[in-house]
């Protein structure tokens, strides 16, 4: 990979040469000295944090909004230049929102205003049903995409007035564009995966593309980077008076220059780079003993994971995990950890966690404890059987994953009731003390 400063002067140069928009009247991206950023957090977890972290390493301050100030008409008062909606998944963040901040999105945009969706974001804003409705877009069926893939996969990046360049972008779990047609610009498209590009479990630059088809047959999902190529990975179009950007890259990714100095154009700010996140070295600036507590005792269901053969880190800032292993919840607990102790604490922040922080240090201490038993399970059920580990649960097996994780899809059980408390701390934070900002 290129270092940052070639990344951005690659990818940043792009915006300089200032020539005539598409057909369809969209121009250059505009560049601003500091544009006005509006972060929607409910739903968004861990993608909210990386959102967050990579706009403050690109030198920009969002403001972070629930979805209830939005339906209260919070859009109307601010006026940003920008509304950013992290990944997470889009049907919870639809429902947060409710018909009213729906709508007020939508007569947001159609003002004036410009919305970025990421990952799930940008499922948020597609034409089904219970979403925004911003664009004709939708999903591809889901045996037409390339399921469960991650890493950074390389596309081809196609701005007004430039030549198109090729770039490595970060996608994690992304789900896949149906063709834009003519209503909607095509920012970016992928082509062939980089090293770093798994999908499942499978470092795909490991397989050989022969064995490709055993694989798929094995696992009983599409593996093969054919079920991506081409597919539009960025979109551009315009609802009303306004601009919306739908991403399934995550630019905001640490440690991905070229992603990073694209986003910077996108939002019209200076190019700049994300540096690496690592949660296995937090920088504590709220030495509060229970969150102490809880990072330890989350770091210990990590190394028992790790010593099982289930868990491995992908990034300093990912955990990857065995196909059929329930674990993305850890990295988001511990994200959202180490993101807490990260921050100084506010009269806000405080006062709300000397309520709650016993409640959720006792959900949390069994909820590792229960995580524990349920990785020593699992592990027994590989060494018992050849089958996939979904494959080999047994019924006992998926009693304990409900209570830990909830149905799928979506999240409940114990990490649904922690994941509540956890989110409000980390919103607390991230307000300071709760003033309306002036973006007018």
């Amino acid at each position: 990979m290129v270092s940052a400063t070639n990344a951005n002067t690659r990818v940043g140069a792009l915006a300089q040469r200032g020539a005539p928009g598409s057909r369809r009247g969209m121009g250059p991206f505009p560049m601003t000295s500091s544009p006005s950023i509006a972060l929607l957090w409910d739903e968004s977890h861990v993608w909210g944090i990386l959102a967050w972290r990579g706009l403050q390493a690109l030198g920009l301050r969002p403001y972070v909004l629930s979805s209830r100030e939005v339906a209260q008409g919070v859009l109307h008062k601010l006026t940003p230049q920008w509304l950013i909606v992290p990944g997470g998944w889009a049907r919870k963040k639809s429902h947060a929102l409710g018909p009213l901040g729906r709508q007020a999105i939508r007569d947001y945009v159609a003002s004036g205003g410009q919305y970025l969706g990421i990952c799930g974001g940008a499922g948020l804003a597609l034409h089904e049903k219970g979403q925004l409705h911003l664009c004709a877009l939708q999903r591809k069926p889901a045996h037409q995409r390339l399921p469960n893939c991650s890493g950074h996969i390389h596309c081809m990046v196609s701005l007004p007035g430039s030549p198109p360049q090729r770039a490595p972008l970060p996608v994690w779990w992304p789900s896949q564009f149906q063709e834009p047609g003519n209503a909607m610009e095509t920012v970016a498209s992928y082509l062939e995966p980089d090293r770093d590009f798994w999908v499942a479990d499978l470092p795909l630059s490991d397989i050989p593309e022969a064995d490709i088809p055993a694989w798929e047959s094995l696992y009983g999902i599409n593996l093969h980077p054919q079920w991506i190529q081409g597919d539009p990975c960025i979109v551009r179009g315009i609802y009303g008076h306004g601009q919306i950007v739908l991403s399934y890259a995550h630019l905001e990714t640490p440690q991905s220059p070229e992603a990073n100095a694209l986003l910077a154009q996108i939002l019209g700010h200076p190019p700049a780079s994300v540096p690496q996140w690592d949660l296995c070295q937090p920088s504590v600036r709220w030495p509060d003993a229970t969150i102490q507590r809880m990072y330890d005792a989350l770091m210990e269901v990590v190394m028992v994971g790790q010593r099982h053969f289930l868990l491995t880190w992908r990034t300093p800032w990912l955990l990857g995990w065995r196909r059929g292993i329930l674990a993305s919840p850890i990295t988001t607990l511990l994200a959202m950890t180490t993101q807490i102790q990260s921050l100084p604490p506010n009269a806000n922040s405080c006062a709300w966690w000397e309520k709650h922080d016993q409640e959720c240090w006792q959900l949390w201490a069994r909820f590792c404890q229960q995580t524990i038993s349920y990785f020593i399970a699992e592990r027994r059920t590989l060494a018992y059987s050849s089958q996939l580990p979904e494959q080999g649960n047994s019924l006992e097996h998926q009693a304990m994953c409900r209570e830990l994780f909830g149905p799928f899809p979506g999240y409940g059980g114990l990490y649904g009731q922690i994941l509540q408390l956890v989110d409000e701390v980390v919103f607390r934070l991230l307000r300071g003390d709760g003033n309306m900002p002036n973006f007018l």
